[in-house]
């Protein structure tokens, strides 16, 4: 039966996905003139779990490194944006505000559409495409995710409280979100940055040689070194959000640039343990996944339905991809030498910082610069005097972080490389300036009419 929705009057009562316990309750609601449910009658389930599972697979999977996995949160957040966007009367698509994005499929007005169906093959489309070296058990975890969802779906939605429901009507929101996904993985693959987990230390790139400038430690090559010439989500956002110089190169007593890798020597020979814990805490995992795992939880505890969720992963994904171009294009312009470099060469010959120093320049920080961007999106969302706790390393036996506001969590964040003895002052806290600009550029896409 072709279903024309002129007027639609639902009456649902239901707990959705045994899988991840949804329980939203919904009732009596008027759909006027729109195709398909409402993306709001659905919780935030579908978007929850599969960020969870990026999450976890971008932690064990090779190569997702940080700038990687940012890169893959970013389109997984689009395309269920614009999987979902559709059903939400508020919003629009925000693909021509996008850097070259090219049209996107779009739905029948004429037919019925599941909103979360949408979301779910969206998600598990492009969860395959981002993670293309993750190995066959891997791939079995986002087939069955996709079809633990998929089934509960169709269970649900074939019961008597959908009178209207037709397998045909379900294929088409599953197509149309394979649609939506397969059309943004291909935009992606012009970016710069595709399939960047098989080539994290190209070859070809010769970092340059002199005072004061990036030296790798026995055994490293450089980290994604063209990675600042990717293209941004958003047109500009790594060039117009670069910073200024960095401290100038001196070995004088009192220049800045010494006295901040004096400051770095002196903390770790004088190290607060508590210090010390901030340190080993926020260099465990990468920050992306932080930042991602932050969002769920806040998610999670104000119980967002879809559209919430789908808005708020689609501007952070965005936001701590761009962070990361325009770290990386702010390091290898620069290539500022690290602390190692200097306090061993001014300091202390045998000394050693409590965090492996990393594989790219010191200026600037990219923890800071990621985080600065997460910490004002979550801000322009949610209110920075959000009181939040990040859960995301209980696993490797750390005691969960709260606060009071997303900025004192971004200015822990930069302080945390001083203590670990990888970054100076300038590197983060300028770091933490450039990532807000970023997050300033995202939240100033137009997500409603």
């Amino acid at each position: 039966m072709k279903f024309k929705m002129k007027s639609l009057l639902l009456i649902m009562v239901a707990a959705f996905f045994i899988p991840t316990g949804c329980k939203k309750e919904i009732g009596i609601v008027q759909n006027e003139g729109k195709h398909g449910f409402l993306a709001a009658l659905y919780n935030a389930d579908v978007p929850l779990a599969w960020f969870k599972l990026a999450v976890s697979l971008s932690r064990v999977i090779p190569g997702n490194t940080g700038p990687v996995a940012s890169r893959t949160f970013g389109y997984m957040g689009l395309a269920l944006y614009e999987s979902v966007v559709p059903g939400m009367p508020d919003n629009k698509s925000v693909q021509h505000q996008l850097n070259g994005l090219p049209d996107l499929p779009k739905v029948d007005d004429n037919k019925l559409y599941y909103y979360a169906v949408t979301a779910n093959a969206a998600l598990a489309n492009m969860a395959h495409h981002m993670f293309g070296n993750a190995s066959p058990a891997q791939n079995f975890t986002i087939d069955s995710l996709e079809n633990a969802f998929n089934t509960e779906f169709k269970s649900f939605l074939s019961s008597q409280a959908f009178e209207h429901f037709e397998g045909q009507d379900f294929d088409r929101s599953v197509s149309f979100g394979q649609d939506i996904s397969n059309a943004i993985y291909n935009w992606s693959t012009t970016d710069g940055g595709d399939k960047g987990y098989l080539n994290v230390f190209p070859s070809s790139y010769v970092p340059p040689v002199g005072p004061g400038l990036w030296v790798p430690q026995p055994g490293q090559a450089a980290q994604h070194p063209y990675w600042g010439n990717n293209r941004t989500f958003v047109a500009g956002n790594a060039t117009n959000t670069q910073p200024g110089l960095p401290p100038a190169y001196s070995t004088d007593p009192g220049s800045e640039f010494y006295k901040e890798e004096l400051e770095v020597y002196n903390e770790s020979i004088n190290q607060d343990p508590i210090h010390r814990t901030i340190a080993l805490y926020w260099a465990a995992i990468p920050p992306p996944t932080v930042s991602v795992s932050i969002l769920t939880a806040v998610l999670t505890d104000k119980n967002a339905d879809l559209p919430a969720a789908a808005e708020s992963y689609c501007k952070l994904g965005m936001a701590i991809s761009d962070a990361f171009v325009s770290c990386y294009k702010t390091k290898y312009t620069y290539n500022q030498e690290r602390p190692i470099t200097f306090i061993r060469a001014n300091f202390n010959p045998t000394w050693s910082p409590l965090i492996p120093t990393p594989p790219f320049p010191d200026y600037t920080s990219a923890h800071s610069v990621q985080t600065g961007a997460a910490a004002r999106i979550l801000a322009d969302i949610f209110g920075d005097n959000t009181t939040f706790t990040d859960y995301s390393i209980n696993d490797l036996g750390f005691t969960p972080r709260t606060f009071n506001k997303f900025s004192d969590y971004a200015n822990e964040v930069g302080l945390s490389r001083i203590y670990g003895g990888i970054h100076l002052r300038s590197s983060d806290f300028v770091g933490l300036d450039q990532g807000n600009k970023v997050g300033m550029n995202v939240s100033s896409l137009q997500f409603k009419k």
